[in-house]
């Protein structure tokens, strides 16, 4: 392929212009399938609704990914040529050049068609002669790397949609792409995906002309960054049926069928209109959901729960946990910190490494003074969990540990079996907000904390830690604030 031909080639797919808002990236695949809402409002919502938000634990995750990825392709292909470039369209050029001289192995690719508004980028592309392209006597298979133990369906139509693009630019579209997963790997034919691909791609062109508005997820999480806050203020605001728990997309559309679309129409339609619609429990708890947001107020759903019998010694308590992010790393809960109510102060336990885990849980044990009058709550029954697991593989320790679950009381438990809540769910985050608790940070959250922690190690910056602790006492602190606020409230009585 001359120069010339080269050029036409990439005047061809670029259409004269680079990528723009109009065109699809594959690796926004994941947020169409999953966040369609985030991608209506990229194109739709006020510019200046949007939040700018780090992803600290996403970015760590992908510079880990890379250079483990990076090592194998050296490894596996020691000619590989590396794409580089100071903008997109040098990439891309460079990306076409350098297939047209019949690489072995092209790493770090990008691939246009800005013709039908879509483009990519590609970790590995391996020549095969099996077959011609437009390039020669040869032509290029894809390989993608996830990090992940099986083949999901975002991965299957975003590495179809860069086979697509591939085959357009050489004029051989392969079977099949190749996906590495973590200790296999498996191939994706392109074929068996080719309709879904065109639907979703269907469904994206209609957002983005507005001819289609998908549905939020539930708060405080309606969309990913940048339009989360953005997101959770509609939904509130539009008292959106996504406000009450425990409906699917299914319910809220027969509701919408029978004229019912917000929370204040759930509360006034009646419980007996409701159960001509909904199946129980469904019915009930969103009936008396929407009452609870109409008076502000919880609703007694059953009595004899809560309050939780108070001993002398009430803790709250919570785990922070390192993620795996390579071969030679292993998870571990390198923090626990605890709410202590009579001391009226926040205590952490930390453990540096894997090795250190079971003394930090030997010094949660030792804290505890009277195992007779204390109770250890929790939200959710993760903590617990996560203790008869390690009490299992360390049989020295599982009498402490078993020890401590049997002191443990699950305040979400209590809570749900209690009340209905003015809150979309009973997740602490949703449950305490909706009760005037604030975490203090906005730039820390569970998956932030164990990347400041990360950093923290290889560091030692201090700050760094302090924002992970107070996170976590945060979330100790939530725990106690809601309850003493469910005690203080004026609870409405079930039935109303």
């Amino acid at each position: 392929m001359t120069d010339s031909d080269l050029q036409q080639l990439f005047l061809t797919l670029s259409a004269g212009r680079t990528p723009g808002k109009e065109d699809f990236n594959a690796s926004r695949m994941f947020s169409l399938l999953e966040d369609p809402f985030s991608v209506w409002c990229s194109f739709h919502a006020p510019k200046e609704e949007a939040v700018p938000e780090a992803n600290r634990y996403e970015n760590l995750k992908i510079r880990t990914d890379r250079n483990t990825r990076d090592e194998w392709i050296k490894q596996q292909f020691p000619d590989v040529i590396f794409i580089t470039g100071e903008t997109e369209t040098e990439r891309f050029k460079n990306t076409l050049r350098t297939m047209a001289t019949g690489a072995n192995a092209i790493a770090n690719c990008v691939l246009w068609n800005l013709q039908k508004n879509i483009y990519g980028s590609v970790n590995l592309l391996v020549r095969d002669e099996t077959a011609p392209s437009a390039f020669g006597p040869y032509h290029y298979r894809l390989f993608q790397f996830k990090r992940a133990h099986d083949l999901k369906e975002h991965y299957a139509l975003q590495v179809s949609l860069l086979n697509l693009i591939l085959g357009t630019i050489q004029q051989y579209t392969p079977q099949a792409t190749r996906v590495f997963l973590k200790g296999h790997h498996v191939d994706v034919p392109y074929l068996d995906h080719r309709p879904r691909l065109e639907r979703e791609l269907s469904f994206w062109r209609a957002i983005r002309d507005g001819q289609a508005k998908p549905e939020a997820h539930k708060p405080p999480k309606a969309a990913s960054a940048p339009w989360r806050v953005y997101a959770n203020k509609v939904v509130a605001q539009s008292k959106d049926l996504l406000m009450l728990p425990g409906l699917n997309t299914e319910m809220r559309q027969c509701l919408k069928i029978n004229g019912i679309f917000t929370t204040d129409d759930v509360a006034r339609a009646g419980l007996a209109k409701l159960q001509e619609i909904l199946e129980e429990p469904h019915a009930t708890q969103s009936y008396y959901n929407a009452q609870a947001y109409l008076h502000h107020k919880p609703i007694w759903r059953e009595k004899g729960y809560f309050p939780p019998a108070d001993k002398a010694h009430n803790l709250y308590f919570d785990f922070e946990a390192t993620e795996t992010f390579t071969k030679e790393n292993t998870s571990f809960v390198y923090l626990i910190g605890i709410w202590d109510k009579e001391e009226n102060k926040y205590v952490s336990f930390v453990a540096k490494t894997p090795q250190e885990e079971l003394q930090i849980f030997e010094q949660f044990y030792d804290y505890i003074q009277d195992f007779s009058n204390t109770v250890l709550y929790h939200w959710t029954e993760y903590e617990v969990k996560k203790m008869k697991k390690l009490a299992a593989a360390h049989p020295q320790t599982a009498a402490h540990l078993n020890a401590l679950c049997g002191i443990c009381c699950d305040l979400k438990v209590l809570v749900n079996k209690s009340f209905y809540l003015p809150a979309p769910s009973f997740s602490l985050k949703a449950a305490a907000p909706a009760f005037g608790f604030r975490w203090r940070q906005d730039d820390c959250g569970a998956m932030d904390s164990m990347v400041y922690f990360t950093q923290w190690l290889k560091t030692g910056n201090n700050d760094l830690l302090q924002k992970v602790l107070m996170y976590n006492e945060d979330d100790c602190k939530a725990m106690l604030d809601l309850e003493d606020k469910l005690k203080a409230a004026d609870v409405l009585e079930h039935p109303l």
